[in-house]
């Protein structure tokens, strides 16, 4: 199981709050850790851990976070060769309520000099892979230029569209599958995702923009896939939460491997679904995968 994986990498510095902090307010933490984080890096060592050859390109500083986050995903068993480094490593700081919750600011750093040039130096590996996997935490013309590398190698592309903004049919046309969380499906859209009807008509909508298959992650209330040929609705699984970051994460990179190895996309959701139900057990939005989730 091969994927190629073009993504971003980050440090996250983790406070744990009482509840997020307003406007003008000056708030304690009551715990402060630092992960590893990165939406590219937490989806590449999910599907690792699950059992694919995960290589991944993008960029890290030239600092000590960059060293630290490269051996990270080297002893999560990443292949991080075409991973190269520029300028300062991208940080995430993170504020967790008790309940679970959390609000994020976003330092791109290295993940923004990703750039259309460096994917061409890499064009190997898409040929050789089975699947694409991208979000949208680097430039979106170096997200063209690999989706457009890939789909040309007729390759499965999934792409994870967050943070979200408006992205062009020339992209979406070229997407296998394309995973939103609901606030996402609504800024892609341009339509509220109140109602289940809602969230039928935006996947329609993307559908038609020539999108293979819109998988919409709900929090607790599950996942809703939609293609030309089938729909559904999977119910999320009742766990203890922790922390809530990285759980779309996991949920993109066990998809992935769901897909790689030939599941079914029913098959691939319910894989997903229980992945992501456990990394919200844990702190941090990469924890070891027991081998029990491994199938």
């Amino acid at each position: 199981m091969d994927i190629s994986l073009v993504g971003s990498i980050n440090i996250d510095l983790v406070y744990r709050v009482p509840y997020i902090v307003n406007n003008g307010e000056t708030l304690h933490s009551t715990f402060h850790s630092v992960h590893f984080g990165g939406k590219g890096a937490n989806q590449a060592v999910t599907a690792s851990q699950l059992g694919a050859n995960v290589h991944f390109i993008g960029k890290v500083g030239k600092d000590d976070f960059g060293e630290q986050a490269i051996d990270n995903l080297r002893n999560k068993g990443v292949y991080v060769d075409f991973v190269q480094k520029e300028g300062a490593t991208g940080q995430a700081i993170i504020q967790v309520t008790d309940a679970g919750d959390n609000a994020i600011v976003l330092f791109s750093g290295a993940n923004f000099l990703v750039t259309p040039k460096q994917i061409e130096q890499e064009t190997h590996i898409f040929s050789s892979s089975k699947v694409l996997l991208l979000q949208l935490e680097i430039p979106l013309d170096t997200v063209e230029r690999a989706v457009e590398i890939a789909s040309h190698h007729r390759k499965i592309v999934i792409l994870n569209p967050a943070p979200t903004h408006r992205l062009p049919d020339s992209l979406l046309e070229k997407i296998t599958f394309l995973t939103p969380n609901e606030t996402e499906l609504a800024q892609l859209t341009g339509i509220e995702t109140t109602t289940e009807e809602n969230i039928r008509s935006a996947c329609r909508l993307l559908l038609e923009k020539g999108v293979g298959t819109v998988v919409v992650t709900l929090g607790s209330k599950g996942s809703f896939y939609m293609n030309h040929e089938e729909s559904g609705w999977v119910p999320a699984l009742s766990v203890d939460t922790i922390d809530t970051t990285g759980a779309g994460d996991a949920f993109n990179g066990a998809l992935a491997v769901g897909l790689c190895r030939g599941d079914s996309l029913r098959s691939s959701i319910d894989f997903a679904t229980k992945v992501a139900a456990y990394v919200v057990t844990q702190m941090g939005a990469q924890p070891s995968i027991p081998d029990s989730l491994l199938k």
